[in-house]
């Protein structure tokens, strides 16, 4: 049913081709994955009338989209921490760890979806060995990005309001300690952002009109 209700989902807002495209995606990657992340959520009862400006709706990033950007990190890079902003039931968590991430953060600002992603979290732990995975409940605007993380995972989580001020919260982690940083970003609807901060752009594509992806660095 799940499937199913995601499937209707996709095909009345992006065409009946996106919809199997994505659900053929969907069924084989919560299987790979070992997670059951699929479908939508509405945000609207979970936060503040102020902060649904910004963002109002949960939906995780399609399996191709995902595999595509993972498939751009280095093995060097597997060594350093992974950090999911806006990270929801935890898709993206799981498929890090998957890759071989140890250290692992995901944020998100909903407290319904920050639970769900607790007991995905508890799951990598213990799939995994030495995997490590942290969820932390809060605004990104003001988090502070750990010194160690070099590799920040995006799918458009928030509007450029919010994205200018987390630009800035990765620029003072950088300042504070200079390394390269790779941002995989999913449907980049506010890169131009990220190469007026210095981020140049590695790669990116688009596939079915609608689906989109970008790997920037620093």
């Amino acid at each position: 049913m799940r499937y199913l209700s995601y499937f209707f989902y996709i095909g009345w807002h992006w065409g009946i081709s996106m919809a199997f495209f994505i659900i053929w995606y969907e069924i084989r990657g919560e299987k790979q994955f070992g997670v059951k992340t699929i479908g939508t959520d509405d945000l609207v009862k979970h936060l503040p009338a102020a902060e649904l400006e910004h963002a109002s709706m949960y939906e995780p990033v399609n399996y191709y989209t995902g595999s595509w950007l993972f498939d751009h990190v280095e093995k060097h890079e597997l060594d350093t921490a992974f950090l999911d902003v806006g990270c929801g039931k935890g898709r993206v968590l799981a498929i890090a760890a998957a890759y071989g991430f140890k250290q692992i953060t995901g944020i998100d600002f909903s407290p319904k979806l920050y639970s769900d992603a607790l007991e995905t979290a508890t799951s990598l732990e213990t799939r995994y060995a030495g995997c490590k995975v942290d969820i932390i409940c809060a605004d990104a605007r003001k988090y502070d990005i750990p010194d160690q993380v070099g590799v920040i995972f995006l799918f458009n989580p928030f509007d450029e309001v919010i994205m200018d001020d987390f630009i800035s919260q990765v620029m003072e982690s950088l300042i504070r300690n200079p390394r390269p940083l790779k941002i995989l970003y999913a449907n980049p609807q506010c890169k131009q952002l990220w190469l007026d901060a210095g981020f140049k752009e590695l790669d990116a594509f688009e596939k079915l009109k609608y689906l989109r992806g970008s790997v920037l660095t620093f």
